[in-house]
């Protein structure tokens, strides 16, 4: 989907504000939504101030950090002995409702801490993706340095409006967390026709609509973020080849049956982009699946569709490919 960064390359970042003045039901839902705090600056975060409470220790207290407020960012100091090694944490990706992952910078290069916040747990533990094995340094217990690639990949996804360099994500003039214009594009055209006497299909044409699109192509876009399969590499049984798959949605929804006989099953059938997913009311997805799945069902038959029951717990289960991570398996079947 080359499509959105061609549109997020060609024209400035409006002001949300700007977007609220048509679409306000939307954008008040939108403001709150975990996709809106999906990148923050440390410091506004709760996560700084968990950390600056009380210190954090590895391997038995071998390993150590400290942090303290600093400027615009949360200093940490790692030590391991005698070695100590200090950077400072600039922003937190995540919402909070899974955990906060820390980022920062050494030099140009933009490193991902070594430790994360888990909601789950209610503490900090090891980010996913770091060595399990004790760091051998102060300097190793810091984290992971990002190469421009993997940095741009990142902020692309939690931010509005960064820019790809050759040292890696420019983020001087993007904001921070998914607004309307990650996904739908510079505004500044739609808007000026929203205030025209234009008519309402050329203001519709003035912006980009992923609500538009067909199933298949909805489900690669927001696959960009939420990660898909790449074309022709599709699974049968992703969470079976890698467990981890479950926590990238679209790699389930487009092994399910309902997404490959339907046509016209994505993400889009049962979210709503602008909000948060109703994680606690099975109520509302089993309607979801009952839209399409009303037939009667055979007297006798155990399935709780009969009685318009939970359908989750058999069709789409819980899992947790890695520590303290919960998320639901999209790959639609019967346990």
């Amino acid at each position: 989907m080359r499509l959105l960064a061609w549109l997020i390359l060609s024209g400035g970042i409006l002001a949300a504000e700007t977007c609220s003045d048509c679409h306000a039901d939307i954008s008040a839902r939108q403001t709150h939504s975990r996709h809106s705090q999906a990148l923050r600056p440390i410091l506004e975060t709760p996560f700084a101030s968990i950390l600056s409470k009380n210190p954090v220790t590895e391997a038995g207290g071998l390993v150590r950090y400290n942090y303290e407020p600093s400027g615009t960012g949360l200093a940490v100091t790692a030590k391991r002995g005698d070695d100590s090694f200090r950077a400072t944490l600039e922003w937190t990706f995540g919402a909070g409702s899974v955990g906060h992952t820390p980022v920062g910078r050494i030099g140009n290069s933009y490193f991902e801490h070594r430790i994360s916040y888990f909601a789950e747990l209610g503490r900090p533990s090891l980010t996913p993706g770091q060595p399990f094995e004790t760091p051998a340094t102060a300097r190793d217990a810091i984290g992971l340095l990002q190469s421009s690639e993997d940095a741009f990949r990142c902020f692309n996804c939690h931010a509005t409006g960064v820019v790809k360099s050759v040292e890696g994500p420019d983020i001087s003039k993007a904001e921070p967390g998914i607004q309307c214009e990650r996904c739908h594009g510079p505004g500044k055209a739609h808007a000026a026709a929203a205030k025209s006497s234009r008519p309402p299909p050329e203001v519709r044409k003035a912006i980009f609509n992923p609500g538009r699109l067909a199933a298949r192509a909805t489900i690669e876009f927001c696959g960009q973020c939420h990660r898909a399969p790449k074309p022709g590499q599709i699974s049968s049984t992703p969470e079976l080849e890698d467990p981890l798959s479950v926590r990238y949605q679209p790699f389930g929804l487009m092994a399910s049956r309902c997404f490959l006989v339907s046509k016209n099953l994505s993400c889009l059938t049962c979210h709503d982009p602008h909000e948060n997913a109703r994680r606690n009311d099975a109520a509302f997805y089993s309607a979801k699946c009952l839209a399409c799945h009303a037939e009667p069902v055979k007297a006798g038959a155990r399935c709780k569709r009969a009685q318009k029951q939970d359908c989750l717990p058999c069709h789409m289960q819980r899992a947790v490919p890695a520590p303290y991570l919960t998320f639901t398996d999209h790959r639609i079947r019967i346990y």
